[in-house]
């Protein structure tokens, strides 16, 4: 039993942790460069929220620190990854006896060397963050904060400014001061008197009549007129003596004649032209059906409207023609029709031909007589028959072809009516 405890405590047994799993140093410097790396970035992003300008090289800059600050920060994880792989290096093979065993003493002495210098360099690089974090806190402008940098630049945002301007907060109401201005425009308006006419006291009607000998042409002009005056200047000279008197002067008397006389040609010109437009068109139908009767008795060839209406009637003859043949051939077709027997009776006779024929020769066989003497005896017979037949055929062709000819006369007639009818 012991023994078997003893076994099962070998296999079971918790190996003792080795030194290069567990790290304190590294793990604190990770976690400082942790929060240096969070607390930068919540600076730069309070940076960038307090400036915000629309600005491509302000993006410049940011991208340039960016990578100033990646490049520094990828050279010290470079040589602490390698001060750490020396110190792991050396830790294991100092826990190794056999391989100690195995190396001369001035490796050991190397190693040990190595070892310990590592180990002053984490040391030294611990101490320099922790003096870096507590300048910092001390002075945080020596830092290169962004944020207190923009703190400096903008510190005037704080200031109160000195100059104050008179704002109105309230929205004025525009079309009641609109209104206000268009009333006191019109008030302001100056407004002209009007021009008063004074009376006044012409002498005129005192001055005696104008006396001037009418020319012989005026007078004579006048009395064929017969121009009446009028009744205005009546009326202004019946209203009071003072009124200025109106005279017509010769001037205007001869303008007046002027204007007639002109106006008289004018007229009879325009009636002229009418009287000659008149007389010219009946010239002209004259002369046009004259011109029309020569030319026909010159020219040889017919006019397109003669040949017109002669192909028209060609056409229609035509037309009453095959109209004709047409219901002739009908009405053939249709005796034709009526004479021949239906189809049953058609074999009916021919079954009862070839019956009848078959019972004859039958007949004959049995008497003993050839059909070549019953031929001949019947040709014999059959002249004697066709006389008296063809006389009768005669006399039925007779009346039928007069009952055709009535027939003809009734289509003919119902034809040309149908004919005239047609446009």
């Amino acid at each position: 039993e012991e023994e078997e405890e003893a076994e099962c405590k070998k296999k079971f047994g918790a190996v003792p942790v080795p030194g290069h799993v567990i790290q304190p140093i590294y793990q604190e410097m990770m976690e400082v460069r942790e929060n240096e790396r969070k607390q930068g970035h919540e600076q730069r992003k309070e940076f960038l929220l307090s400036i915000q300008k629309p600005f491509s090289f302000e993006e410049r800059d940011k991208n340039k620190r960016e990578k100033k600050t990646f490049h520094r920060n990828m050279k010290g994880s470079r040589q602490q990854k390698v001060v750490l792989c020396c110190l792991l290096n050396s830790k294991r093979l100092m826990d190794e006896p056999r391989l100690m065993s195995s190396m001369t003493n001035k490796n050991v002495i190397k190693l040990i060397s190595v070892h310990i210098k590592c180990r002053d360099q984490i040391g030294e690089g611990k101490k320099n963050v922790q003096l870096q974090i507590a300048s910092t806190q001390q002075n945080p402008a020596q830092a290169g904060c962004p944020k207190v940098r923009s703190a400096d630049h903008l510190g005037f945002l704080d200031e109160e400014p000195t100059f104050k301007p008179k704002i109105i907060p309230d929205v004025p109401d525009f079309k009641s001061l609109h209104k206000a201005l268009q009333r006191e425009a019109l008030e302001k308006k100056q407004s002209q008197d009007v021009t008063r006419c004074q009376p006044f006291f012409l002498r005129t009607s005192a001055l005696p009549a104008r006396k001037y000998k009418k020319p012989p042409e005026t007078s004579q002009v006048s009395k064929m007129n017969n121009l009446g005056r009028s009744k205005s200047l009546g009326a202004l000279t019946l209203t009071s003596t003072d009124t200025l008197p109106t005279y017509i002067t010769d001037a205007v008397r001869q303008r007046c004649v002027a204007i007639r006389k002109s106006m008289e040609i004018r007229e009879s010109k325009s009636q002229e032209s009418a009287e000659w437009l008149k007389s010219y068109q009946m010239r002209s139908q004259a002369m046009k059906k004259t011109v029309l009767l020569h030319a026909k008795l010159l020219d040889p060839h017919s006019s397109l409207k003669d040949v017109c209406n002669g192909n028209v009637q060609r056409h229609r003859e035509a037309d009453l023609q095959r109209m004709k043949d047409y219901m002739r051939e009908l009405r053939d077709m249709k005796a034709r029709v009526r004479e021949r027997p239906y189809l049953f009776e058609q074999v009916k006779q021919k079954n009862a031909k070839t019956r009848a024929e078959q019972t004859f020769r039958r007949k004959l066989e049995k008497t003993g007589i050839k059909e070549q003497f019953v031929e001949e005896t019947g040709e014999s017979f059959r002249f004697d028959d066709t006389d008296t037949s063809s006389e009768k055929e005669i006399q039925s062709r007779e009346e039928n072809v007069e009952d055709g000819k009535k027939i003809e006369d009734v289509e003919d007639k119902s034809v040309k009516s149908k004919g005239e009818e047609m446009p």
